[in-house]
């Protein structure tokens, strides 16, 4: 019996040490790995835990109030033998106050705080970490606010950048053509002072700033520095989407000299809607007052197939091609319905498609209304000189809008483009540069043709500044190395961070004793740096260095800087020491 209760015991103890322990792969470096499903989550009424919370996998099974806090942790481990720069994301999220850990390193921000307070300056939420060689990270945090929406991934900076760089080429060219909508639809509306136009722009505006403020541009953008505006703005372009889609309906197909069928409902439940989501939030909370407006999009267009119905019946020759102008809008709206019920469709890209189908909807409005207006004016005398000359007008705006939108893209992916190639503490360039600035120095030539200088330099005890003074200690050192060493950084010279305290500097066409000057010169500025946070204590650096004879030389050339490296060490560290030719 005694040995019975002692299996059970160990049974029951490797249950609870295997599900605590367990953890997530990250294995494949090109893609996005999905974190979501595999979070453990807990609420607390402090931002402290005190070890007693129930933690699940569901948070939705967990009964939080908008002033209690959603604890989270995921583990992830690396099958790599090399450490991996990662950026731990939150995407798509809405959370007032967010503080995130990957056990080094603690970030606080949230769309409550200032832009300024994310790490990446991007619409997102990212936080760059290092999984160690073999082992893991756990990314723990909580988040607090009325309305929280969130979706946890891990990818390489590199990924991510080439990720948003497509999102950024999609968003702009929407943007872009929703504008030159916009202003079509003005330029239409004083020429004519027909309601209809107005209506219509309000709508791709106000379509178009709800996009701009979903996906986060009007963070950065807009009001950086007032986060309290982020609430007001979603409920103000979320409501004025809605009004202004009723809008459309009414001075679209409204005749002169009669109501179209429904108008007065439509009117007093425009004027009660913002009347109705203030009570709404007053009552039953924000998160329902928003989603208000996106609940009643379906009774919009089922009113709208049947306004549409019944004017065609009664004679409008413009509801048949209002309808067709309503098909994508109405079918891309579906598609959303049916990508949150059959998860096999997942693959596709709902935004994308609802993006698509308004600015088709969009266009088919632009093009039935301007027809219908062109045939009006054709019966006036001075109707073809008028229209060619709107056709004209309206020519050289599109060719000046969609530069402007292209000057922006390009300057927006040689941002993206200096980021990836810069690391994100000392703003030097990263290890990915030093690759590239190599393999540049050989290209299309052979051994014998060019010789490069490689030293490799290490911050003597550097995890003794850790441990004594904190990382933000050390940050500050690696910045003001990273200072020194920047000075040194020209055409044909390049020193970058190598990973950690580690740096390199590569030299094109310099002979051995010219490079070793120069290293001199680096080390002394590094052992004279004013460093007032270590109390007075220096920083010495551990120099190994060789020359590379060709591209064929490449790789033996770092193994033996490197283990020139470690022979500074071993000789005492804060020293430089060449390569042995046998080396």
């Amino acid at each position: 019996m005694v040995r019975l209760k002692l299996f059970l015991t160990f049974m029951l103890y490797s249950v609870f040490v295997f599900s605590v322990n367990s953890n997530v792969l990250f294995i494949d470096t090109n893609e996005e790995l999905a974190l979501t499903e595999h979070a453990q989550f807990a609420i607390s009424n402090t931002s402290v835990l005190t070890g007693r919370e129930n933690w699940v996998d569901d948070p939705s099974s967990l009964d939080r109030k908008p002033t209690q806090y959603l604890h989270f942790k995921i583990e992830v481990k690396s099958k790599s033998s090399r450490p991996t720069p990662v950026w731990f994301n939150i995407t798509f999220p809405a959370i007032k106050h967010l503080q995130v850990s990957d056990g080094r390193q603690v970030w606080n921000t949230g769309d409550a705080l200032p832009f300024s307070t994310r790490e990446i300056n991007l619409p997102n939420y990212h936080f760059p970490s290092i999984l160690p060689a073999n082992d893991s990270v756990t990314f723990t945090g909580h988040m607090r606010g009325e309305i929280l929406r969130y979706n946890f991934s891990l990818a390489t900076p590199e990924k991510v950048i080439n990720d948003y760089v497509d999102t950024l080429q999609r968003d702009m060219a929407f943007f872009g053509a929703m504008a030159i909508l916009t202003a079509l639809s003005f330029l239409v509306f004083f020429a004519t002072r027909k309601i209809a136009f107005l209506s219509f722009a309000v709508f791709i505006f106000a379509t178009t700033f709800w996009f701009f403020r979903v996906f986060g541009y009007a963070f950065e953008i807009l009001w950086p520095q007032t986060p309290e505006l982020n609430d007001i703005s979603y409920a103000v372009s979320i409501y004025a989407l809605l009004l202004s889609a009723f809008g459309v309906i009414v001075t679209v197909l409204k005749r002169p000299g009669r109501q179209i069928y429904g108008e007065k409902f439509i009117k007093w439940f425009c004027y009660l809607l913002p009347l109705i989501g203030i009570a709404v939030w007053q009552t039953l909370g924000l998160d329902l007052a928003l989603r208000l407006p996106v609940l009643l999009f379906f009774p919009y267009l089922i009113i709208s197939v049947v306004v549409i119905i019944v004017e065609h019946k009664r004679g409008s020759d413009i509801a048949k091609r209002f309808a067709i102008a309503m098909l994508p809008i109405a079918v891309s709206s579906l598609f959303l319905v049916i990508i949150a019920l059959n998860n096999t469709l997942s693959t596709w890209d709902p935004v994308a498609t609802f993006m698509a189908g308004i600015l088709l909807t969009c266009v088919f409005m632009i093009v039935i209304t301007s027809n219908y207006l062109i045939r009006r004016l054709q019966k006036e005398r001075d109707a073809e000189k008028e229209v060619a000359l709107m056709k004209s007008e309206q020519t050289s705006l599109l060719e000046s809008l969609v530069k402007e939108r292209t000057l922006e893209l390009e300057q927006s992916n040689r941002m993206l483009a200096e980021l990836a190639s810069k690391d994100a503490l000392t703003n030097l360039p990263n290890r990915r540069s030093v690759d590239l600035f190599v393999d540049a120095s050989f290209e299309g030539l052979v051994d014998g043709d060019r010789n490069i200088a490689i030293a490799l330099i290490d911050l003597d005890h550097f995890k003794t500044i850790n441990d004594n003074f904190g990382h933000d200690v050390g940050d500050i050192v690696l910045k003001k190395v990273a200072n020194t060493l920047a000075a040194f950084n020209s055409e044909n010279i390049l020193a970058g961070r190598f990973g950690g305290e580690e740096f390199a500097i590569i030299a094109r066409d310099m002979d051995d004793n010219t490079f070793y000057n120069m290293l001199d010169k680096v080390h002394d500025g590094i052992n004279g740096l004013s460093l007032t946070e270590l109390g007075g204590t220096t920083v010495g650096a551990s120099i190994g260095y060789t020359v590379c004879s060709g591209p064929t030389d490449v790789v033996d050339a770092f193994r033996r800087a490197d283990k020139a490296l470690y022979t500074a060490k071993n000789k005492g560290r804060n020293c430089i020491v060449r390569a042995k030719k046998e080396e």
